[in-house]
């Protein structure tokens, strides 16, 4: 609902507010009154914020935290929106994790990688890791990543190990670091690439030119 004031725009209300204010047309508002409907307003406003956030995906409850106190909202305010949207089942950072990790694992991401993300997006660790530990504990899914990061690294690598394999092994390194793999995955699949060059074995195998 749009208050006028003087005939002109003067701020929006919720429509539980107004109701409750029992505002009619020519009600005349100290400025006083005016404060008190705007404050009343308050968390109505930071609710559609928030759902306008959620509209585009989903988010964990951190990261509707930041972003109502970027809009200008005050703590208690957040604290409160995020509580009605844990309990109306919008926000919840167990599912958020299943999901994510889930979608990236298959994209090719390394647990580490994926962890670090989780963390960053304020999911609790107890949740990131048993989310982790459920993903692992999937028949073929930690081979399914590995399958996903080897052939995006044939895709960009694979003829590269055939002219100049130490160069091609620094690069597949670097690249499956940032995915979040450990030397183990690395060198498996430099061993791989190597091998369908032609190349008995890789720098990474060797342990040179990575330095």
């Amino acid at each position: 609902m749009r208050v006028f004031l003087d005939g002109k725009p003067a701020f929006d209300l919720a429509a539980v507010v107004a109701d409750r204010a029992s505002l009619r047309v020519g009600d005349i508002l100290t400025e006083e009154e005016q404060e008190r409907l705007v404050m009343a307003d308050t968390p109505y406003r930071a609710r559609e914020k928030a759902l306008g956030f959620l509209a585009v995906r989903e988010r964990t409850g951190r990261e509707i935290e930041t972003h109502l106190h970027r809009s200008g909202f005050e703590s208690d305010i957040v604290t409160g929106v995020v509580t009605w949207l844990e309990e109306l089942g919008y926000v919840d950072d167990r599912r958020f994790a299943e999901r994510y990790a889930e979608e990236r694992l298959t994209q090719g991401w390394g647990e580490r990688r994926v962890k670090a993300e989780l963390l960053g997006k304020g999911v609790e660790r107890g949740i990131v890791e048993a989310t982790l530990d459920a993903c692992a504990g999937k028949e073929g899914h930690a081979g399914e990543g590995l399958e996903a990061v080897t052939a995006m690294a044939r895709r960009r690598f694979g003829s590269q190990f055939a002219l100049d394999p130490e160069a091609a092994s620094r690069r597949l390194a670097a690249f499956m670091a940032r995915r979040g793999y450990d030397w183990d995955a690395i060198r498996s699949v430099g061993r791989a690439l190597a091998s369908e060059a032609g190349k008995g074995e890789s720098a990474i195998d060797a342990g040179r030119g990575l330095d």
